[in-house]
């Protein structure tokens, strides 16, 4: 079964569903390990480790791809990444 169809499957099942966020590979490990049924990435959460700062669009779409991939890659559950547009700085947009 694909991730989508799991993911599916688990909001069908789930009245609620608690989903944490990682920043990097070793944290969506940790969140699989104590038993989370899905894991999740967000511009902010890579952003602040990887740039240490607040998502800001400074993290380009390549560099939060990456991180996401490697997440995805690492884990056996299913992964929402939320990978927004808005990528630059306001003076390069």
């Amino acid at each position: 079964m694909n991730d989508a169809t799991r993911l599916r499957q688990i909001l069908e099942e789930d009245k609620y569903l608690l989903v944490v966020s990682a920043y990097d590979v070793l944290s969506a490990r940790v969140i699989e390990e104590v038993g989370f049924k899905v894991v999740a990435t967000s511009g902010f959460s890579l952003s602040a480790s990887f740039l240490g700062k607040p998502d800001a669009g400074l993290l380009t779409f390549s560099e939060n791809l990456t991180v996401v991939r490697n997440v995805i890659n690492a884990v056996n559950v299913p992964v929402i990444a939320d990978i927004d547009t808005g990528y630059g700085n306001a003076s390069t947009s």
